[in-house]
């Protein structure tokens, strides 16, 4: 899988880095792999979320693709808990298929969750109240 993730319990954070080609079907498999290994787990229920796609190589994902994603991604937001999550890109494709994402993940009755997309690290954090 080219997702990694690293848990900072201090800030209450989940950092996923990105690495290699970003394809529709490898990100709908990370995400359920990641909403059953850690996001839904109790001890994570109030983290909020990083996600570096910088080491991207490649992106090939469709509108179908996004779509199917961002249902998947928001059918596990809980009401009781509301999250952050930031998306750092090194690329402005990069960005436009972020805000993409976010366009259809809010379509969901469930979605719950602040979505942004950041072009520096330092201001995705900055905006998590997150020091670095």
């Amino acid at each position: 899988m080219p997702a990694s993730h690293k848990i900072d319990f201090n800030a209450k954070l989940i950092v996923t880095t990105w690495e290699g080609e970003a394809v529709d079907q490898d990100f709908i498999e990370a995400i359920k792999l990641y909403q059953k290994n850690l996001q839904n787990k109790p001890e994570y229920i109030e983290f909020n979320e990083v996600v570096n796609f910088t080491k991207v190589t490649n992106i090939k994902l469709t509108i179908n693709g996004l779509k199917k994603l961002g249902e998947l991604a928001s059918s596990t937001d809980l009401d009781k808990h509301p999250r952050k999550l930031a998306f750092i890109v090194s690329s402005t494709r990069a960005y436009g298929l972020v805000k993409l994402y976010e366009l259809y993940r809010n379509f969901s009755k469930k979605a719950n969750k602040m979505i942004r997309a950041f072009i520096n690290e330092h201001e995705a954090y900055d905006w998590l109240k997150i020091k670095e």
